[in-house]
């Protein structure tokens, strides 16, 4: 889920993975009672329930995370910043420079990536934010591509609040 929140002089985007940590928990839980009734019946088929009802929390303590990106013209920085079971990291980088923003499929080739962020409804495929510096220098909002079409809404709303320098 992508939260915006803007002001005149920050901007921020947080992306919290709530659907994939319920996703992940009823999966626990849905494979944990197999197991339990597998085993309840004297079978020991209920072992490969149990290896899947930890792959859920395995899934959660290794790839789900908070993420947020904060630009603020104040400080004149753009900040990385995300936090898990595993810990809480950050970036900042500088906000002079940023050019634009651009949305990028996913392709593995570097033309034709860019896409039209002003599209009214995105076209089929995984896409990206992109923050594009003046020195040609290219920086991901997110570190994976997302068929979601939050990107569009990340671009715009980056572009928008560039344009109030």
């Amino acid at each position: 889920m992508l939260k915006t929140e803007t002001t005149q002089n920050t901007l921020t985007f947080t992306r919290e993975p709530r659907g994939e940590t319920i996703i992940a928990i009823a999966a626990t839980v849905i494979f944990a009672g197999l197991a339990a009734l597998f085993f309840a019946r004297g079978t020991e088929a209920g072992v490969i329930f149990l290896v899947f009802a930890v792959s859920g929390p395995v899934y959660l303590y290794f790839f789900v995370e908070t993420e947020a990106v904060a630009f603020d013209r104040a400080a004149g920085t753009v900040t990385f910043s995300h936090r898990g079971p595993r810990g809480r990291g950050q970036t900042v980088h500088p906000l002079a420079g940023l050019a634009r923003a651009e949305v990028h499929r996913a392709t593995p080739s570097r033309e034709n990536r860019a896409v039209d962020a002003e599209l009214a409804a995105a076209p089929s495929g995984k896409f990206r934010a992109v923050l594009l510096y003046e020195d040609g220098s290219e920086m991901a909002l997110s570190e994976g591509y997302s068929a979601s079409g939050a990107a569009f809404e990340e671009v715009r709303a980056v572009n928008r609040w560039l344009e109030q320098l």
